[in-house]
């Protein structure tokens, strides 16, 4: 009884957060649908934790947005400020990268790939104007909407020969409003599909909480969240 009641009260209390439009902790236990705020919440302090299904293996992935610092590396933004983002998948994966604001867009500078287990990069790619990761600019939140970016990803591997490449991904919104269920409640989203030069992906954003779902080489569902206000 005890443990119905406390998932009960912290229902409630995300409910009573988000309709006050403030940020909050969600849970498997809650079944709330924001419709205002940021498609991708973007606050230092900020965390979503997420259920992955890879080829049958389930884990989980942790992404922490971190301070504002220089992007550093070698690439051509490296003086620029941005959040250092750390995400780490299971108990052996992480990497971290450096991603900004910037105007209506989330865009990524720099990533680094880690050996398992270790504090040992295996691999750095920068990117050659910023690699987009979220644009909600009215003409790109649209149902219908498609567009193009086009950019260098240079690829420096720890051992190796690094190499520069012309990068293509064809962004399309699929669908507004759409109801989606993951672990962490039943939402509304907005479905986004970016076909890339290897494969296309699909995301469900919603306003306020980010990103909830994700298909495409695995599957990433929202379990938790926290998002300051």
């Amino acid at each position: 009884m005890m443990r119905h009641t406390a998932r009960l009260l912290r229902t409630l209390f995300m409910v009573g957060l988000i309709a006050a439009g403030c940020g909050g902790t969600g849970s498997s236990d809650s079944t709330v649908e924001p419709t205002s705020g940021p498609l991708l919440p973007w606050k230092a302090g900020n965390r979503w934790t997420y259920r992955v299904i890879d080829d049958g293996e389930v884990s989980e992935k942790e992404t922490t947005v971190g301070a504002l610092e220089p992007v550093g590396g070698t690439g051509p933004n490296r003086d620029v400020l941005a959040n250092k983002v750390v995400t780490r998948k299971g108990a052996a994966d992480k990497t971290v990268s450096w991603q900004v604001l910037s105007g209506t867009s989330i865009i990524r500078y720099r990533e680094q790939s880690f050996q398992a287990n270790t504090d040992t990069v295996e691999t750095e790619e920068h990117w050659a104007p910023a690699k987009l990761h979220v644009d909600e600019a009215p003409e790109h939140v649209a149902v219908g909407a498609t567009w193009l970016e086009v950019y260098a990803e240079t690829k420096l591997p720890s051992e190796g020969l690094s190499s520069t490449e012309t990068v293509r991904e064809r962004w399309t919104v699929l669908a507004d409003d759409e109801p989606v269920t993951v672990p962490a409640g039943t939402f509304r989203a907005l479905v986004l599909q970016k076909a890339g030069t290897s494969k296309t992906k699909t995301y469900w954003y919603v306003r306020g909480i980010g990103k909830v779902k994700e298909t495409g080489g695995q599957t990433e569902e929202l379990v938790s969240f926290e998002v300051l206000p």
